[in-house]
């Protein structure tokens, strides 16, 4: 490809090979015929990832797709997303996930957004969950944002100011980095530490700038969940690594920001209550005992004792 790409479609990844080339495969089927970049960040990865790369890379020529990959050896997630925004052609980033499938119109529709809002800075599609293995009994649907579910309808708008989009896929304009910086490298996953909220701590910085960001349904991909992340487990992992970040985030606000964050954790505690009775009452209370477990372990990761 010749000239320079509109949008630069960012995948870091960590010693996930099979879900990686999957993911590749149905990216490169809808970047077909579009001026776009598909860059991959392979944060030392001791898999097979060198060589599904380069098998996707071969794939891509053929396609006339603009393949590239950088091997980012800092660990950590925010450490290869920040490493992917410097190494980027385009003037649009859009970070997806290593296990996700887009359908073919997936390209086109992030294209199409950035056409019709051409002063938009920040963004959100909608992702859908894919069990690759039965979901258990034990796991409602509160608990499905955890596995990267994210639905807010079918309209074009801005996001509330209590929402942002998730991490699997969202877009940026590039110049938004060198305003208000970059992911924080004290948040986000680090090899198997499951620590999080590096995204929303970047979309809150997104906010104090006043800049509007936009949730984009049509821009829609699948996240595929197998049986390693349907364990009470892997929950947990992930309900630490919440708390954690919680509590990194709160040491860094100021009074009140600190305030709203007991008062919204308060909240969600009672809720969870209200949530435990209704699963009782239609005599599916293990449904309601496991989203307790994930509160409790939030404030284990919290506290420091997880």
């Amino acid at each position: 490809m010749s000239e320079k790409p509109k949008v630069s479609f960012i995948i870091c990844t960590y010693n996930r090979a099979e879900y990686l080339k999957d993911s590749l495969h149905s990216l490169i089927h809808s970047a077909m015929g579009y001026p776009v970049e598909i860059l991959v960040i392979d944060n030392n990865s001791t898999d097979s990832t060198p060589d599904v790369c380069t098998s996707c890379k071969a794939l891509a020529k053929t396609k006339d797709v603009n393949f590239q990959q950088v091997r980012e050896t800092e660990q950590g997630l925010s450490h290869a997303r920040n490493r992917g925004i410097k190494e980027a052609l385009a003037d649009v980033i859009i970070f997806l996930d290593d296990d996700i499938r887009v359908p073919e119109s997936f390209v086109n529709a992030w294209l199409s957004f950035f056409d019709s809002f051409p002063d938009a800075k920040a963004a959100g599609g909608k992702i859908h969950v894919q069990f690759d293995d039965p979901r258990p009994e034990w796991m409602s649907s509160y608990l499905l944002p955890l596995l990267g579910h994210h639905d807010h309808g079918e309209a074009i708008k801005p996001y509330k100011s209590s929402d942002y989009p998730f991490g699997g896929n969202m877009a940026f304009k590039k110049e938004i980095f060198e305003e208000i910086g970059y992911f924080n490298t004290d948040l986000g996953r680090i090899g198997s530490d499951l620590k999080a909220s590096e995204e929303k701590e970047f979309f809150q910085r997104l906010r104090e700038a006043n800049e509007t960001i936009y949730y984009v349904p049509d821009a829609y991909l699948y996240h595929r969940v197998n049986s390693a992340r349907l364990t009470k487990e892997y929950i947990r992992r992930q309900a630490i690594g919440l708390g954690q970040s919680m509590k990194l985030q709160m040491s860094q606000q100021s009074g009140f920001r600190k305030a709203y964050t007991v008062i919204k954790e308060i909240v969600k505690w009672k809720a969870t209550t209200v949530l435990f009775l209704y699963y009782s009452i239609k005599s599916e209370s293990e449904k309601g005992v496991t989203l307790f477990q994930f509160r409790n372990w939030i404030w284990q990761g919290f506290k420091g004792t997880g």
